[in-house]
């Protein structure tokens, strides 16, 4: 969906703002561990580890199944087999997963200053069923989900995508992003980066981003330029 730039107040520093999803805009961690533990059980009766989901988190869905194929041996139609019984239950539940403190009010504020880019490890039907459930989409010109790209995050293939379709360098380029391996992409792909804790409740160590912040409530438009100036 191509938007206009009308309504944009351009500034020399970013001219475009990508957006991870989960754990950014919203809170989906423990609703993804759930739902893919029973998606397992269901199709192939194996108990999911909890440390070996938790350190996977902030890669792509792709790259998730890819993991499990080597882990559990799976076959193709194993994988089919629970990616179905995964979706089937996952994508419902998204309508109801609210916006983490601060994210609608900064994606607001933020469309109006340049164009945004979602780019997430989840799939297209995943994130539309999010940006239809906050109401957003129009917020975003391009949605970069995994399976619009062969190597998911920490390589910086989905942000130098998400770059190109915006028709922007990278090196113009601002991230918001909770994970260890979103960070990682965007640094490789010369963007910059503010790393955001609130979804991630903490645990995780995003000391390699630009900025560091809490909360999006914590974050304003003025903040960002003060900061990268």
């Amino acid at each position: 969906m191509a938007l206009t730039t009308g309504s944009w107040q351009p500034t020399t520093m970013f001219k475009a703002i990508l957006w991870d999803m989960d754990g950014t805009i919203v809170d989906t961690e423990r609703v993804v561990w759930t739902v893919m533990q029973q998606a397992f059980r269901d199709a192939k009766q194996i108990e999911l580890p909890e440390t070996l989901f938790e350190s996977l988190l902030g890669q792509s869905e792709m790259d998730f199944y890819r993991h499990m194929v080597e882990r559990f041996s799976l076959t193709e139609g194993d994988v089919q087999a629970i990616r179905l019984a995964f979706d089937r239950d996952y994508i419902p539940m998204l309508a109801n997963v609210p916006a983490l403190p601060g994210a609608l009010q900064s994606i607001a504020e933020f469309h109006a200053r340049a164009p945004q880019a979602l780019v997430t490890g989840s799939t297209s039907a995943q994130a539309a069923a999010v940006l239809d459930a906050l109401n957003i989409r129009e917020r975003f010109a391009h949605v970069i989900a995994c399976d619009q790209y062969e190597r998911g995050k920490p390589d910086p293939e989905p942000f130098l995508l998400a770059a190109s379709r915006l028709g922007v360098e990278p090196d113009v380029c601002l991230v918001l992003e909770d994970s260890p391996s979103g960070v990682t992409a965007a640094k490789k792909a010369g963007m910059k980066v503010v790393g955001i804790h609130e979804g991630n409740k903490g645990k995780y160590d995003i000391k390699h981003a630009d900025l560091e912040v809490d909360s999006l409530v914590d974050l304003n438009w003025d903040r960002l330029i003060s900061h990268f100036e």
